[in-house]
């Protein structure tokens, strides 16, 4: 059961990473043709990479011990806090020319990716029985 739920969430997550990337062509080939850095790409990759591993972390730890569910919840959003800060810092000390386009760029994406985990993870839970672990 758990492996189709997996699998379930990639097949999402890969629909939602198609759409975000078609909306992103769309508008930087229109609207925002200045504000394309070349940049993006990595940051679309790390988000979408940082947000696969937790959340198939946090489905993994559900499935462990539920009562332990919100320190793993916890744990991993500060762990990916950190990893972004530190993607941020780093790009930030190389190129500081577009920064404010940078950051505004991964704060978008982040909130879209972020929203997208927050329903995914609320449905998973809905739909698993609590143990009593």
């Amino acid at each position: 059961m758990m492996k189709t739920e997996r699998h379930f969430f990639l097949k999402k997550l890969l629909l939602f990473c198609l759409v975000l990337i078609g909306l992103s062509l769309i508008l930087y080939d229109s609207i925002l043709k200045d504000f394309y850095m070349k940049v993006y790409p990595l940051q679309f990759t790390l988000i979408a990479l940082v947000t696969l591993l937790s959340h198939l972390k946090l489905m993994n730890a559900y499935q462990l011990n539920a009562r332990r569910f919100s320190t793993t919840f916890l744990s991993v959003t500060a762990i990916k806090l950190f990893i972004y800060l530190m993607f941020m810092i780093i790009y930030l000390l190389i190129d500081r020319s577009k920064a404010v386009n940078f950051v505004l760029t991964f704060l978008v994406l982040y909130l879209c990716f972020t929203i997208f985990e927050v329903f995914e993870i609320s449905n998973f839970l809905k739909k698993k029985p609590k143990s009593s672990n």
